[in-house]
């Protein structure tokens, strides 16, 4: 057990444990947090100065170490001063464990990514995650959409790992409404924004009427879609293939979609928005 420093109230070792990191990997990241400590808490004061661009050129196993006691030593202290669940806490962090596992539990590679949970702007309640987000995406076609570029948006994320149950989803939406307004409440936002491949447009044409993604589309107003195949293919078929008779059918959404684009079907993203109101 690595102790406790300056009457901490989370260890590293707790929180690998909490969010499941791979056993190997934990040891290994314990023990070099253990011999590098004070280098590793200088880091985490500079990614605190410079959202974490300092340790974007770090290894992958700098970069899960900082993670973890990025997240001991300066993200849960904003946990627990907001009164927020160790449990919303516990759950959100887990997306750390899981990007390793992506990385082959050979550390953290998506550091971009994760500085989000560790910001205290994203959050995990129920199956979604969601993002305080203002919005910065010049790429938006502002002319279609009910907001402005800058507004103050909550940005809705489908983490993997779990069934996409409607009903999940449903329930995620409504908690995550009184979340942000129990405890953000200075936060002024009136859309859920969603961008994913999970809403794009033709999807129907390659899956099942009664499929969870279909389902899950359906909570959204779909304001318009573009041909984009980058996130379905890696979240399809885990890469890109150059012959497209090379993708691999394991699973009936990869045989339906590597059917579609045979016939010469294209994949994309869809932009959808829920109005708070309606939730």
């Amino acid at each position: 057990m690595l102790n406790r420093r300056n009457n901490d109230f989370m260890d590293i070792e707790l929180l690998a444990n909490k969010i499941n990191l791979n056993s190997e990997l934990k040891n290994k990241v314990l023990s070099l947090v253990e011999r590098d400590r004070a280098k590793l808490i200088s880091l985490c004061k500079k990614a605190d100065n410079d959202n974490f661009k300092s340790v974007f050129t770090k290894n992958d196993m700098i970069k899960l170490a900082v993670a973890l006691l990025y997240s001991v030593e300066f993200t849960y202290p904003k946990y627990q001063k907001a009164v927020i669940s160790d449990e919303i806490y516990f759950e959100t962090m887990k997306d750390i464990a899981v990007w390793c596992e992506n990385n082959n539990n050979k550390g953290l590679k998506n550091l971009p990514w994760i500085k989000n949970h560790l910001n205290f702007d994203l959050f995990k309640i129920g199956r979604l995650q969601f993002q305080i987000y203002k919005c910065d995406n010049r790429t938006l076609n502002y002319d279609l959409l009910p907001f402005n570029f800058g507004e103050n948006l909550i940005y809705v994320h489908i983490p993997q790992g779990e069934k996409l149950v409607y009903a999940d989803c449903v329930n995620s939406l409504k908690n995550a409404k009184s979340f942000f307004g129990e405890y953000f409440p200075n936060y002024d936002f009136d859309y859920f924004f969603c961008e994913s491949w999970l809403l794009y447009g033709e999807n129907w044409q390659f899956m099942n009427s009664s499929s969870n993604i279909l389902q899950f589309s359906t909570l959204f107003d779909l304001v318009y879609s573009f041909d984009d195949d980058r996130q379905a293919i890696e979240r399809i078929f885990g890469k890109r293939q150059l012959i497209k008779s090379k993708y691999q059918e394991n699973t009936a959404l990869q045989r339906s979609a590597k059917r579609f684009m045979q016939n010469g079907g294209k994949l994309g993203v869809g932009i959808g928005i829920l109005f708070k109101g309606d939730i």
